[in-house]
């Protein structure tokens, strides 16, 4: 596979440049989920960044068709091959980042995540990390999650009332967000949490998918309207089967 041969490749050059001290890489390849159209991805840590150019180090892995840095900061090449990457490159201090994720983002297997670490520096980081896969299913997240739908059901109710519809579907994908984060706990298939659309089609049974396809709609007045009330019909069955507070369901009542 074209990205195996990237990934080793990445790994060579970072270990023959004695400016990096650690590449820590994370997504689909670190969770044996990675497949030819699969993004490469890594933080890479410098003793020097000064003088630093990212874009020409990341060109030996292979020539780039685009290069630039996106809303989320990430640095993302496109590669000639059509191959996306996702590059953060930061100074050796700036590691501690790692231990700010313990918690809210599940870990692959440290083995599969370290591709390299010259001084320890990343071993010693991620030894500190206490929770490798969160619990998703407490009572709070629950919670937190039921509230936020609520919070966007409203907004999506108000958009459609005032007729604007290209903004009514837009924020129908942020409802489907939360919606998917509650099936997933009510069906026990929290592996995917950071995307909980990946997968989607083998993660949950047909039944489920079925009811999320409801949710979703083609940009017209009548579709985006039926899934708001098949959203609105979807997020009272899970209220019922995650026991959500009375408090919230009464408000689920009022959005219409």
């Amino acid at each position: 596979m074209i990205q195996l041969q990237m990934i080793d490749k990445t790994k060579s050059i970072a270990q023959n440049d004695k400016n990096i001290s650690a590449v820590f890489m994370y997504g689909s390849f670190t969770k044996n989920e990675g497949d030819k159209y699969s993004d490469i991805e890594f933080y890479i840590f410098l003793k020097d960044k000064e003088k630093f150019s990212a874009e020409n180090w990341v060109s030996q892995i292979h020539p780039l068709a685009l290069y630039f840095t996106n809303e989320f900061g990430s640095e993302v090449a496109i590669f000639e091959n059509m191959i996306r990457g996702e590059f953060h490159f930061l100074t050796n201090d700036q590691m501690e980042v790692i231990k700010s994720w313990d918690g809210l983002v599940e870990f692959s297997d440290f083995d599969k995540m370290i591709l390299v670490d010259k001084e320890d520096l990343l071993t010693n980081t991620l030894k500190e990390i206490k929770t490798k896969v969160p619990d998703r299913t407490t009572n709070e997240n629950i919670l937190w999650l039921s509230q936020s739908l609520l919070n966007v059901l409203l907004t999506t109710s108000n958009l459609i009332k005032r007729q604007e519809f290209a903004h009514a579907y837009q924020s129908l994908s942020n409802v489907q967000k939360y919606l998917l984060w509650l099936i997933r706990i009510e069906t026990y298939q929290t592996k995917h949490w950071e995307s909980p659309t990946k997968s989607l089609e083998n993660d949950i049974d047909p039944d489920w998918y079925s009811l999320f396809q409801q949710t979703t709609s083609e940009l017209d007045p009548t579709d985006i309207k039926t899934a708001f009330k098949k959203t609105l019909t979807l997020t009272e069955k899970l209220f019922d089967n995650l026991g959500v507070e009375a408090k919230l369901k009464g408000v689920l009542r009022r959005i219409e």
